[in-house]
C-alpha cells in the first residue's frame, strides 16, 4: 500500500463505504432499524471533522464559525420508539447558495432525522458523527427538525449491554459553499535525511448540476507558527462531482509527533471563485509514521513499548490535566472502545497520548455460535461500523491503530472487516483486533 501514489490514496480513503441494500424512504426509521440489513438511509459519507470558516479573521480568532448553527433549546418528549428531540430553525436568504449539512454527534444509539415531521433518514451506528443533508428538505422560514434516539434496534446486538439515557452530545446545521472541501487526505513520511514528506489530497465536492473553477490553496505552519510552504492550483469541478487536488511538499529537518515531543504543524485549505474567498478550513498535522513489525508498534521507526488504559467516551472523556496525569503515572496509549469525540482526540494530539479507537462492535455475552461476528447477515454493518471509526479519526497524529471491534468473538464478519480496513489504510497503521486469540486479523 505504500507505492500508492496520493491520487490512489484519496479514492480508496473516501470511497464510500459499502452499505447493505436499502428498504424504501417512507418505511418508518422504527420499522427499518429491526433488520440487520438496514444500516441508514440519507447518511452521509464519513469523513474527518474539519472546522470551516467565512473567513481568515474567524479562522485564526478560533471564534464561533457563521457557517456552523448550533441547534438548541430542544423539546424532549418520550415516545414508543425512543426519545425525540426537536428544534426550530429559521432558513432565509442567506442561505440561499449554501449547503445545509445536519451533524449530530455522541447519540447513544440508532437515531434517526425528521423535518417539519417527515422522516428523511436514519442510521443504526448512531455513537460517533452522523451527517444528513438537508438541503432540499427545509423549507423557507420556519422548520422543525427532529432527532429521534431509538430504544429497540436490531444494531444493538453489536453494541453490548448500555445504561446510558438515549440522548446525544450536540447538534448542529453545516452551511458551507455549494463547492467546499470535503476533506483532507494527509500521509506522511520520512527521508533518509530526516526531512518530512507531505502529500496532501484536499477533496473538492460539488453540489452543482453545472461546472466550476476553483482555486484550491494551502499553507503549511511550523508549531511555532512561522508559514513554511504554500502552493494553489485550479480545479474544474463537474456536475456533482468529487475531485482530490493533490500537493507535494518537503519540511526540512520536520519536527517530528512523538508522545515525548508531540509537535502539531498547522495546516489551512482554502478557496477562491471568481476572485472571492468561499471558504477556510483548518487542522493540525503531525509528521510521524506508524506501523507493526514482529517486536510491535513502530513508531518513527522505533519500536516502542505499550503501556495502555481503556477509557469509555460515553462515561466522560478525560480533560487535558487527566490525560497528562495518565501519562505521568507510565501510559502511553488509550483504547477507546467506543468513539470519542474530536475534542478528545485533539487532546490526545496536544499532550501525546497514543490512541487505537475502535469500531462500535462488541458482544460480550454472546457465544461464538450466536455471535453475528459468524453471521454473514451483520457482514455490511461491521464493515461500516469500521470505516466510520477510520475515516473520522484518520487525520489525528495521535491514532496509530485502528481496532474492528473488541471482545466481540470472531469470524467471518470481523475477517471481513479486517480486510476490508486493510485496502483503505495508506499509511500502514496497524488494523488490530485484541481477541483474536492468534488467528491472522490483526497486526499486533
Amino acid at each position: 500500500m505504500r507505492h500508492l501514489s496520493t491520487l490512489l490514496w484519496a479514492l480508496l480513503l473516501l470511497a464510500v463505504p459499502r452499505v447493505a441494500a436499502q428498504i424504501e424512504p417512507h418505511t418508518p426509521a422504527s420499522v427499518a432499524l429491526a433488520s440487520p440489513d438496514n444500516i441508514s438511509h440519507a447518511l452521509l459519507t464519513p469523513r474527518s471533522a474539519l472546522p470551516l470558516y467565512p473567513s481568515r479573521e474567524q479562522m485564526d480568532a478560533a471564534a464561533a464559525s457563521d457557517f456552523i448553527i448550533p441547534l438548541e433549546s430542544w423539546q424532549v418528549d418520550s415516545l414508543p420508539e425512543g426519545t425525540r428531540y426537536t428544534a426550530r430553525f429559521k432558513r432565509n436568504y442567506r442561505f440561499d447558495d449554501k449547503e445545509m449539512v445536519l451533524r449530530v454527534e455522541g447519540a447513544t444509539g440508532a437515531i434517526s432525522v425528521a423535518v417539519n415531521d417527515v422522516e428523511v433518514g436514519y442510521t443504526s451506528a448512531g455513537r460517533g458523527r452522523s451527517e444528513f443533508d438537508l438541503t432540499k428538505k427545509l423549507k423557507e422560514n420556519h422548520n422543525t427538525i427532529a432527532i429521534t434516539v431509538h430504544r429497540n434496534y436490531a444494531a444493538q446486538a453489536l453494541e453490548g449491554p448500555s445504561t446510558t439515557p438515549l440522548t446525544f452530545r450536540k447538534a448542529a446545521l453545516l452551511t458551507p459553499p455549494r463547492v467546499a472541501v470535503a476533506d483532507y487526505v494527509v500521509a506522511t513520511k520520512f527521508n533518509k535525511q530526516g526531512d518530512g514528506l507531505l502529500n496532501l489530497g484536499v477533496v473538492m465536492q460539488s453540489f452543482l448540476l453545472n461546472s466550476k473553477d476553483y482555486t484550491v490553496y494551502y499553507e503549511l505552519y511550523s508549531p511555532e507558527g512561522k508559514l513554511l510552504t504554500s502552493a494553489n492550483k485550479v480545479v474544474t469541478t463537474a456536475m456533482l462531482s468529487r475531485d482530490t487536488v493533490n500537493f507535494f511538499t518537503r519540511v526540512p529537518a520536520a519536527k517530528r509527533w512523538s508522545p515525548e515531543e508531540p509537535n502539531l504543524y498547522r495546516l489551512v485549505v482554502y478557496t477562491r471563485h471568481e476572485n472571492r474567498i468561499k471558504e477556510f478550513t483548518t487542522k493540525q498535522i503531525g509528521f510521524r509514521t506508524a506501523e507493526a513489525d514482529e517486536s510491535g508498534l513502530v513508531l518513527n521507526g522505533t519500536p516502542i513499548d505499550i503501556k495502555a488504559t481503556t477509557i469509555h467516551p460515553e462515561q466522560a472523556e478525560p480533560t487535558e490535566s487527566e490525560l497528562n496525569k495518565l501519562r505521568k503515572e507510565g501510559y502511553n496509549l488509550v483504547f477507546t472502545p467506543r468513539p470519542a469525540s474530536d475534542e478528545f482526540y485533539s487532546l490526545c494530539d496536544k499532550v501525546g497520548m497514543l490512541v487505537c479507537t475502535s469500531a462500535d462492535i462488541t458482544t460480550p455475552d454472546l457465544d461464538i455460535s450466536s455471535s453475528p461476528s459468524n453471521n454473514p447477515l451483520w457482514r455490511e454493518s461491521y464493515i461500516w461500523r469500521a470505516q466510520m471509526a477510520y475515516h473520522t479519526t484518520k487525520l489525528h497524529p495521535s491514532v496509530v491503530m485502528f481496532a474492528i471491534g473488541h471482545n466481540a468473538q470472531n469470524g467471518i464478519c470481523l475477517y471481513e472487516s479486517y480486510l476490508a480496513m486493510k485496502a483503505i489504510e495508506g499509511e500502514t497503521r496497524p488494523i488490530v483486533y485484541p481477541d483474536a486469540a492468534g488467528e491472522w486479523n490483526t497486526d499486533l
